[in-house]
């Protein structure tokens, strides 16, 4: 018996199976990378197809600022445990994260908007949320923005002031973590009677981890309070400006700031 083979049906097989196993080839070694050594170049097969863009931790860190210092992240430069622990979130993202655009807006819910080094890239991504958020979302309100409380005695000691926290929103505003730019400013939630502990800087021991957060529905108002207290820092003397950020379930907002002003005196 003759059997007959048609060259070119077996050519354009082998062709195909060669073709498949360079393109299988090329994305176990996509998968085994470094995602913080590969270069931000697109990789591409033996056969000429672009097949990933890969994202680069290295690309990342300088879009954001270290909140101790106020330079962009670096990871052969950290200051202080706040930027490691920045740096460390971003080189998480890029490992679970399939986007830049994914691993941005991750960071950004967690450590705020506001935490961009180009205030145009913010205002970009504020843009985003805005578009996408719900209409029935919680809206976080702040009043006033600001607080001068003039001359401050350091003999005198603690000085404290109230700004007005409102959910402006349709639905539960959810305030789970306070924060604030110096160790010397305090921070706590007063909501139907009862207050909060205080919060300050991370990392100066008053995370208060077992704190739940507090609920506030919708139209209802409740308290920022202020502490600063000038023995923190005794030998200081002149202008200062601190900030408090309160983060909650706003989808737009999740970081909102206000600030305080004083004069530090004797």
């Amino acid at each position: 018996m003759i059997i007959k083979v048609n060259f070119w049906k077996t050519s354009t097989l082998i062709l195909t199976i060669l073709l498949g196993l360079s393109l299988i080839t090329n994305v176990i070694f996509v998968l085994r990378g470094n995602s913080d050594e590969i270069s931000d170049n697109t990789l591409i097969g033996s056969t000429g197809f672009s097949l990933i863009e890969p994202v680069s931790a290295k690309e990342i860190y300088p879009s954001f600022f270290c909140p101790c210092c106020g330079q962009p992240l670096d990871k052969n430069n950290i200051c202080c445990g706040l930027a490691e622990e920045r740096v460390s979130y971003i080189d998480y993202l890029v490992e679970t994260k399939d986007s830049e655009e994914g691993i941005i807006l991750a960071y950004v819910e967690k450590y705020g908007l506001n935490s961009f080094v180009d205030e145009n890239k913010q205002e970009e991504i504020r843009s985003k949320l805005i578009a996408t958020a719900p209409a029935d979302r919680p809206i976080i309100s702040l009043n006033p923005n600001s607080y001068d409380f003039g001359d401050v005695s350091q003999r005198e000691g603690k000085v404290f002031t109230y700004f007005d926290l409102k959910n402006e929103g349709k639905n539960n505003l959810v305030i789970d973590r306070l924060e604030t730019s110096c160790g010397c400013t305090f921070a706590a939630i007063v909501f139907r009677g009862e207050e909060s502990p205080y919060f300050t800087m991370p990392g100066h021991g008053y995370e208060n981890p077992e704190w739940e957060g507090v609920i506030i529905p919708s139209g209802e108002q409740a308290q920022l309070k202020i502490m600063y207290n000038p023995d923190v820092h005794k030998d200081f003397r002149g202008a200062a400006i601190r900030e408090i950020s309160v983060f909650s379930n706003d989808p737009i907002d999740f970081e909102k700031k206000v600030k305080v002003e004083l004069n530090q005196v004797d």
